[in-house]
Parts: C-alpha cells; sequence; structure tokens
C-alpha cells in the first residue's frame, strides 16, 4: 500500500485527562509531569519563546498548569492536545499536540518553521 494511503488513515489517540497524567520524557533530559489536579513540573521542557523571537524555545524548569484541549486556534490545529502554561518567566504557553498510538502516545510541538522548525517529541514512561 502507498505511503500517502497509509498517512490519510492516521488517527491520533483520544486520551482522557486521566490518561495524560505521568511523566513525558524527551531529549535532553526532559521530563514534564501532569498531575491529576492540573499542577505541571517541568525540568528542561521546551516551551515557546516571546512571540517576537520567530518561535525559538527555551528548555524551562518550574512549575505551571495544564489543560486538555479539544483543538486549539492558537496553534491552527483541529487535534486534541495539552496546553501548559507556566508560573515563571522562562517562556510562555505551550501546546504539545497528541500523537503517536494508544498503546504508544506521545505529546508534540514543531517550533519555528511549520515546514522546517524544530520538532520534539514526549513520551509517556
Amino acid at each position: 500500500m502507498p505511503a500517502a494511503s497509509l498517512a490519510g488513515q492516521y488517527h491520533p489517540p483520544q486520551l482522557s485527562e486521566g490518561q495524560l497524567v505521568g511523566d513525558w520524557r524527551g531529549a535532553d533530559g526532559s521530563v514534564l509531569r501532569l498531575a491529576p489536579d492540573g499542577h505541571a513540573e517541568l525540568n528542561r521542557v521546551p516551551a515557546h519563546n516571546d512571540v517576537d523571537e520567530d518561535g525559538d524555545f527555551s528548555l524551562c524548569d518550574g512549575t505551571g498548569t495544564w489543560t486538555r484541549e479539544e483543538g486549539n486556534d492558537f496553534q491552527n490545529t483541529d487535534r486534541d492536545g495539552v496546553l501548559v502554561h507556566l508560573d515563571n518567566e522562562c517562556g510562555q504557553e505551550t501546546y504539545w499536540t497528541i500523537g503517536g498510538t494508544t498503546p504508544e502516545p506521545e505529546l508534540f510541538v514543531r517550533f519555528g518553521d511549520p515546514d522546517a522548525g524544530e520538532l520534539r517529541i514526549l513520551t509517556q514512561r
């Protein structure tokens, strides 16, 4: 079957808030801990810089809050995801899109140019 046909059949997992709770890990030792009460803890987690900086990101440590979102106008996506808002000045709120598969879910965000920017992925472990 051609790759284009397979791509058209993909449906991201439908994760509830309860399924999102836990530790999400990525490159550079990133850990995003999502608590059931909406509290978030970040360790070297990428977050958007100010909008004037062309989509660059910072690796942030600290605390914040998270919510499960159904699509997001800011990111121009109809895909569900997690909106993380930081308590400190490290970075702006960042929308992590839900991807992967039901047995192996991922959260991902692209920083910079939508066609050639840097993709960051967190997996639940």
